[in-house]
């Protein structure tokens, strides 16, 4: 199997930088794919700032890779679980069933969670954490795909959350997150019976390292070189630490959470990640046989900043710059590791981010979610008896108490379609779609596609509502977010390089969908089973 670049002349569409390139020696498939997801990072970021980047973070991978100008999420509403499951799956929330983090069970009307499971022992369950398994997930991953075929290949998934770490990993494949009682890696019952001795030792170390204990956030660079020049929270004098926080070491336990909380909001944790990511290179032995690995790693952190500061805000920029150190890092241990010839890296996100709403003055409205289910519920009531119309509101969509309905002998769509008319009154509102209009059917445009491509069913609701450009839903010490179907959102970054493919540019559009689909063809492997989309025709040729 090789994996090569095939190149599309027409148009100009896919631009070659360098002649040297075309003429490169074509490796076998690689040995390791190493896939880097950065949490809600837009794709302005890699051209707003990179004239502050080093030379073997982004910059590398964009310098001696493929850059891919128009890679986008084709489905609404965005969101960090959803989106991971779609670049690892190679189809839509329609198909692969993860709508969010979390839903309402349409038939009972309680919550679901997407990762809980009570059957499941983690480690460190003195602390309530660690109760955590896929099973919740339907859809298999690019990495199943792989241990199916080739059962000696390890997949490795690596993420500050929980969340991230499940849902990459998919159904039969290792997990590892982060404790925050303990700041230790830890996964669950459903993944293997103990931690593996390398991990223990691991956790061991960081347990006695005083730099967990006594970090501050401090400018990665001179404070005239930022292109910002708004902090997020506090305006601080030239010399002072750039956050006014305790030391992480000194920060009391909160409840339900733990004392390393706080740290999981700032440039930290992504070292935390990186750090964990190089053992398991080295302890899995990741790259060093015939059988080619995967490991996936997501950086949560910069979602997290982001949504806390907002994208213009100095905070946001820092975090970049000190990611973009981090990714180098992380990059030139697995070249040394692995070899350049042998890794292919990729380097995405799941989403973009909405501007901050209070950037600019006035600051702008935000849309109350809780409030708007309790208008929807009292409208329902009025309409047609009863007292609990609603069951829940997660993700911008809406639950409805379906025994309600059926109790009363009312067609669901009918009350679907009055509430959404209802609904359109709200201010903040530009669209609210009832699950009715979802099913079936060819889509009347694009937009109702990627309506439809984020629905399933038996997790999707009854009303799903889009906002204005730029308005946001109500989030204690959240500025920006994402789930829309707007560009600022479903826009993001996307970067291959490693296993002999040249320096290019893709200026044509790539459905994020096709990710795993082209990663699997690389790597000479079936498809996911439930992928729907096509590998991105100008980049990668199977050739026996």
């Amino acid at each position: 199997m090789v994996c090569r670049l095939v190149p599309l002349l027409v148009g100009g569409v896919f631009a070659f930088q360098t002649a040297a390139a075309q003429q490169a020696p074509r490796p076998e498939r690689p040995a390791l794919v190493v896939n880097m997801v950065v949490g809600g990072l837009p794709y302005d970021f890699v051209t707003r700032y990179g004239h502050n980047l080093s030379e073997g973070g982004f910059r590398r991978l964009a310098e001696s890779g493929v850059s891919f100008t128009s890679a986008r999420y084709d489905y609404m509403p965005t969101d960090r679980a959803s989106s991971l499951a779609t670049i690892t799956t190679g189809t839509y929330p329609s198909v692969h069933g993860v709508v969010g983090e979390r839903w309402c069970d349409v038939l009972t009307g309680e919550e679901v969670e997407l990762i809980a499971d009570s059957e499941a022992a983690g480690f460190d369950c003195e602390y309530g954490q660690g109760c955590y398994s896929n099973v919740n997930l339907i859809a298999p991953t690019l990495g199943d795909r792989l241990r199916a075929e080739s059962p000696a290949s390890k997949v490795v998934s690596i993420a500050a959350d929980p969340v991230s770490a499940i849902v990459m990993a998919g159904l039969g494949t290792e997990a590892y997150w982060v404790n925050t009682a303990t700041a230790g890696w830890t996964s669950s019952s459903r993944y293997m019976l103990y931690l593996p001795g390398w991990v223990e030792r691991f956790n061991d170390q960081y347990r006695g390292n005083s730099y967990l204990a006594d970090w501050f956030w401090t400018l990665h660079l001179g404070p005239e070189r930022y292109v910002n020049r708004r902090y997020g929270r506090i305006d601080l004098p030239e010399d002072a630490r750039f956050r006014e926080l305790a030391p992480i070491g000194g920060l009391p336990c909160t409840a339900g959470g733990g004392r390393y909380v706080p740290v999981f909001a700032t440039p930290l944790a992504s070292d935390l990640v990186a750090d964990f990511a190089m053992q398991a290179v080295v302890r899995e032995e990741l790259g060093q046989d015939e059988a080619p690995d995967i490991l996936n790693i997501c950086f949560d952190a910069p979602r997290d900043i982001i949504a806390h500061y907002g994208p213009e805000s100095v905070e946001a920029e820092d975090m970049f710059y000190q990611l973009d150190r981090t990714v180098g890092s992380l990059i030139s241990f697995i070249v040394s590791q692995v070899g350049q010839e042998r890794v292919l890296f990729v380097l995405t996100s799941d989403h973009g981010s909405s501007q901050a709403f209070d950037a600019a003055a006035p600051s702008q409205e935000r849309f109350n979610g809780e409030q708007f289910r309790t208008i929807i519920n009292s409208f329902l009531c009025a309409q047609y008896g009863g007292e609990e119309w609603v069951a829940g509101y997660a993700n911008r969509r809406l639950y409805i108490n379906r025994r309600e309905a059926f109790n009363r002998n009312l067609s669901l769509g009918e009350v679907q379609r009055r509430a959404a008319d209802f609904a359109l009154q709200f201010r903040g509102i530009s669209r609210v779609v009832p699950a009715c209009d979802l099913r079936g059917g060819a889509a009347s445009d694009a937009y109702m596609q990627r309506l439809r491509n984020g629905y399933f069913p038996k997790r999707s609701g009854d009303l799903l509502v889009d906002l204005v450009p730029g308005r946001i839903e109500e989030r204690a010490g959240i500025r920006s977010s994402a789930g829309s179907a707007y560009d600022y959102d479903i826009h993001v970054p996307l970067l291959m390089a490693g296993c002999g493919l040249p320096h290019a540019v893709v200026e044509e559009p790539v459905d994020m969908a096709s990710l795993p689909v082209t990663l699997a063809r690389i790597l000479g492997i079936q498809r996911p089973e439930a992928a729907t989309a096509e590998a991105i025709a100008p980049i990668v040729e199977y050739v026996e």
